[in-house]
């Protein structure tokens, strides 16, 4: 299914060969991967301009995409935002009609989908090379220091790069560290043992899996006074979360390690000890748009005016993304210094009949009603009971008292989302329903490991869905 076989790479032309000769030198006696290979080096010269031209030329999607656009505009935000539905239809694993050129060296990863109809992102060696390099400045920015030696807990395998990318960071990093490559598979009692046996003085890793283990170290009564950081990556780390990692690992700091994901790169660093949302733009790689929720394809440079996160990624030229929404919604800071916070997904709500609820508005909600609980992280469970959308808000915390705690959830998603009652007592809904489980009892992505914040249960065509 993930075999190469796209579509035929177009002729070498005199154009596209002076391109590559301006920045690469090989044989006259020249075939079509030495000249893939050449071009993909363009990537060390970020150019808005060239990676448009680029894409519009070499990828059939964008030159569709772009075609009615006069070939001398070379403002950004006059080009359109990419349609993710397109966008993923075009990118099939075989005759993806996004990409530049064959995939002649390199690697595969997965982004989303399903096992039938993966997201594949496609990345050559080169592209690689200026990632792990990327994200090898992401760690020394996230307070790295020499001779740290790194508990490496992310996870590997089915098409994931989360811990492959990290063995190859750490190899780019500037200050020469320990590597210890547990992977996030590996059961807490091990995972603990085996940190503690090799002096792991930070940890890599996500907010799920640290969670897990903090919870497992309590419930022994221990903790590990030797772990000087923890960075995480790859899902949002809530400060209620903050009590039990920090019981657990009472010396370490918390920082974000990088903002990014598979298909849109390396998009920020690390800008904070106290403000983990806050980054800084990976400059002169990437360039980030805010395109606020009053004006959605128009973007601000304003500070403190939250919309919905463009990316376009000028390192990337085998896949080109150019103004992709990545799912999250962000502000400005202060746009000039490339300072951005991250607000949480613009995608990631639940609707429940008539009624949205976004996840990280219930975490709030949750956090007001029970102030000082430590939450291993929450769900929002859909589905249908006696024909009408049910919500259950499952939360991974044991209250000393569960029916008090019950209504406390209840009365003050009564008293922020009104609307949710008022469809309760009209009959269009279910009444809420409140689940306290233990953290272990969460549901993960079995891919990646990370906690899901939806869990969609309602029958559809495909079955339940679960959205992460």
């Amino acid at each position: 299914m993930y075999a190469a076989m796209y579509r035929p790479v177009k002729p070498v032309t005199s154009t596209l060969l002076d391109t590559a000769q301006k920045y690469v030198t090989f044989d006259d006696d020249h075939d079509d991967v030495a000249l893939s290979t050449a071009l993909i080096s363009l990537q060390s010269r970020p150019d808005i301009r060239g990676l448009i031209d680029f894409a519009r030329k070499y990828s059939p999607y964008y030159g569709s995409l772009y075609s009615n656009i006069p070939m001398n505009v070379s403002s950004l935000q006059d080009y359109p935002i990419i349609d993710l539905d397109s966008y993923w239809k075009a990118n099939e694993c075989k005759n993806s009609q996004v990409l530049t050129m064959p995939l002649s060296g390199g690697i595969v990863w997965k982004t989303g989908g399903t096992v039938g109809h993966p997201k594949i992102t496609f990345i050559s060696q080169g592209e690689l090379q200026s990632i792990s390099s990327q994200l090898g400045r992401a760690i020394i920015e996230a307070g790295l220091l020499s001779a740290d030696r790194i508990a490496n807990l992310f996870y590997a395998g089915d098409l994931y790069g989360s811990f492959l990318l990290h063995v190859l960071s750490i190899q780019d990093l500037s200050v020469p560290s320990v590597h210890i490559p547990i992977g996030g598979s590996c059961d807490p009692s091990a995972t603990i043992q085996y940190m503690k046996e090799l002096d792991a003085t930070v940890i890599f890793g996500t907010v799920t899996k640290v969670v897990q283990l903090a919870q497992h170290l309590l419930e022994q009564k221990e903790t590990m006074d030797q772990i000087r950081t923890f960075m995480f990556a790859g899902e949002a780390f809530f400060h209620d979360q903050r009590t039990v990692v920090q019981a657990a690992f009472p010396l370490a700091r918390i920082r974000s390690l990088v903002y990014g994901s598979m298909d849109s790169g390396v998009m920020g660093y690390s800008a904070s000890d106290t403000d983990w949302r806050l980054h800084r733009v990976n400059r002169p790689f990437v360039e980030l748009e805010i395109c606020p929720d009053s004006a959605d394809t128009v973007p601000t440079t304003k500070p403190m005016v939250p919309g919905r996160l463009l990316v376009t990624n000028l390192s990337r030229r085998l896949q080109p993304v150019i103004r992709y929404p990545c799912g999250d919604r962000a502000e400005w800071v202060d746009q000039s210094e490339g300072l951005f916070r991250v607000l949480g997904r613009h995608s990631e709500s639940a609707r429940i009949g008539p009624v949205s609820l976004d996840v990280s508005h219930v975490r709030e909600i949750i956090d007001q009603a029970l102030p000082g609980a430590s939450i291993a992280g929450i769900q929002l469970v859909l589905n249908r009971v006696d024909s009408l959308d049910s919500l259950t808000i499952r939360i991974g915390y044991r209250p000393p008292d569960l029916v008090e705690a019950t209504k406390a959830v209840v009365a003050k998603l009564k008293d922020q989302r009104p609307m949710f009652q008022q469809h309760v007592d009209l009959k269009l809904i279910c009444p809420l329903q409140v689940e306290f489980v233990d953290a272990k009892d969460l549901t993960l992505n079995a891919r990646t490991g990370k906690s899901v914040g939806l869990i969609d249960q309602r029958s559809t065509e495909d079955g339940a869905k679960i959205c992460c």
